[in-house]
């Protein structure tokens, strides 16, 4: 039996849906962000789960990301610009109150994990 001082340590793991159906499971609750934007959103949250069983790891993914500023529209084949400083946040409990950029604010979830992402002001 674990106590909590042995469990303080040990990083909370994501459960992670199979990739075909994790973007079935997305429910949008707030969009303030273009569609393809958002669609890169789900798309790089979901990545981000699937490479790291972790969810601290994972929305470091995300963050690093957008940061890099390379997404492309897949429609348009036009650069997608995502300059600036981005924060992610990834869990089943929290609540926020953050001052977003406009147009660059999603919050989302996959089954049950919710999935905050938005670009400073």
């Amino acid at each position: 039996k674990e106590t909590m001082a042995d469990q303080k340590g040990k990083a909370k793991e994501a459960k992670v849906p199979e990739k075909k159906d994790a973007t079935s499971q997305v429910i949008v609750k707030v969009q303030k962000m273009p569609d393809n934007l958002a669609a890169i959103a789900v798309q790089t949250v979901v990545d981000g789960l699937e490479k790291f069983n972790d969810l601290h790891a994972s929305a470091d993914y995300v963050k690093t990301n957008f940061e890099k500023d390379n997404f492309i529209d897949e429609e348009t084949n036009e650069k997608i610009s995502t300059k600036g400083v981005w924060h992610c946040i990834l869990g089943r409990k929290f609540g926020s109150f953050v001052t977003f950029a406009e147009g660059n604010y999603i919050f989302f979830y996959i089954g049950q994990l919710s999935c905050l992402l938005w670009k400073s002001s």
